[in-house]
């Protein structure tokens, strides 16, 4: 009789944490937006917990550049964006990565951007991929 309610347990624990599960969106790009009045360099984005990360050297004002992370699943959670400001400060940024369940169970793809605005804020969202 014991052996029968361990089970009953394991299973619903199982079952439970099947639920909780959530299912994973495609990224086909991932972009920095510099929404600043100068130039960012040293652009880094490092998502947290799977250490992938991308960079580039230069982002010019009220442009954008592709970090090169490429077509992966979205594991990720976090993400911690650093860069170097027109005037040479170093900045550091810890954020959460949205997620969308309806854009996951539909499939499609998507674009994970991040914006880096004046005094050291980053914002990030997901939109529709132009790919």
């Amino acid at each position: 009789m014991k052996n029968y309610w361990l089970l009953l347990i394991c299973i619903s624990l199982v079952l439970t944490l099947s639920a909780c599960a959530r299912p994973n969106i495609t990224l086909d790009r991932v972009i920095v937006q510099n929404d600043t009045a100068g130039k960012i360099t040293e652009v880094k984005v490092r998502h947290e917990p799977t250490r992938r990360f991308g960079k580039v050297s230069a982002i010019l004002p009220q442009r954008s550049l592709e970090i090169g992370l490429g077509r992966v699943q979205m594991l990720a959670r976090q993400a911690v964006v650093s860069w170097r400001d027109s005037d040479g400060r170093e900045w550091s940024v810890e954020l959460d990565i949205p997620y969308d369940r309806s854009v996951a169970k539909e499939g499609r793809h998507m674009s994970l951007v991040y914006t880096i605005i004046t005094s050291g804020r980053v914002t990030a969202h997901l939109k529709a991929s132009s790919l």
